[in-house]
């Protein structure tokens, strides 16, 4: 069991008032691996390193140019560097508690093996698939993450059966106050407050298909159209919509495809990385399996896309 020093619970006093100090000493035995650090990444591994885990490990062999220092806060003047070297120590003076460093090489078998989460932003189907089997080989969590324009996408495998802790409901009882017309509740907690739950999960590669969605956010058909490299993107959300009854895609979020936007990156981004801590700590319920965010609307829907085998 990793111990939490007195300067860590001092620098995450507030952390551990959230969530308790075995969540934190879970996060601090924690080994994150983050591949690329455009803007969505950035986001990601900021969190990650102030939220205080054991140590962030960065994949991104890019070259920083001028014009990247106007989306990605870690990259100021740096240029002719790659994106790893330029943002490590900037992340670093983040949180000096935190090991941060960057490789040049992707992950094998071999090196898969030191890490608790593997994340890929910014990444393709076929990358997604690849390494998400890898990571289930070797028992790390997967995430994977993209936004194009005003588009956002989540996926993540935590492993066939994964364990957690979450709060039981409730149950509050209503209570008349002495003022007239003004009631208040009162809820009467559980002496034990948490109990042990369980979420499957399924790879990228096994995911159901469109026809099982329960809903119908323009954020799914737009990210399966581009992760599939469809040829006419608006055509195949025409063509999906229709297939599944479901509302018509906005022009605006499909021409709005290209470029990274900083405040959608800042979003997906926070809840990528508020579910990294969340599985590392296994405190509350993950989400199960995928997150689409419609930044035309504001909303983000989740969907279940469970394998066969889970159907019932």
């Amino acid at each position: 069991m990793v111990e939490i020093t007195d300067d860590e619970a001092a620098l995450y006093d507030r952390q551990i008032r959230l969530w308790g100090v075995d969540a934190q000493r879970s996060l601090r035995a924690a080994n994150v691996f983050v591949k690329r650090c455009g803007p969505l990444g950035a986001e990601v591994c900021k969190n990650i390193v102030l939220s205080g885990v054991n140590s962030l490990t960065i994949l991104d062999t890019r070259i920083v140019e001028e014009k990247h220092s106007a989306t990605n806060f870690l990259i100021r003047t740096n240029t002719g560097k790659s994106f790893a070297e330029t943002c490590v120590p900037n992340l670093q003076i983040l949180n000096p508690l935190v090991k941060v460093d960057y490789v040049t090489e992707d992950l094998t078998e071999d090196t898969i093996k030191q890490y608790s989460v593997v994340c890929i932003t910014d990444g393709s189907k076929t990358e997604y698939e690849e390494t998400n089997k890898l990571c289930r080989i070797h028992g790390a969590m997967f995430l994977a993450t993209n936004t194009w324009g005003m588009t956002g996408f989540m996926f993540q495998d935590c492993g066939e059966k994964y364990k957690y802790i979450a709060e039981k409901p409730k149950i509050a009882r209503g209570k008349a106050s002495e003022k007239q017309d003004t009631k208040r509740r009162k809820v009467e907690e559980d002496n034990s407050e948490y109990e042990e739950r369980v979420a499957h999960f399924t790879q990228y590669s096994n995911v159901a298909p469109l026809s099982s969605l329960k809903f119908s956010s323009p954020a799914v058909l737009i990210t399966h159209g581009i992760l599939n490299e469809v040829a006419d993107l608006g055509e195949h959300c025409k063509t999906m919509c229709q297939k599944i009854g479901g509302k018509e895609v906005p022009e605006e979020l499909i021409r709005n495809v290209s470029g990274e936007l900083v405040p959608i990156c800042a979003i997906v981004g926070g809840i990528v990385s508020q579910e990294i801590i969340k599985i590392v700590s296994k405190k509350d319920d993950p989400i199960v399996n995928s997150l689409y965010f419609d930044g035309l609307s504001g909303a983000g829907i989740i969907e279940n896309f469970r394998c066969c085998e889970f159907k019932k």
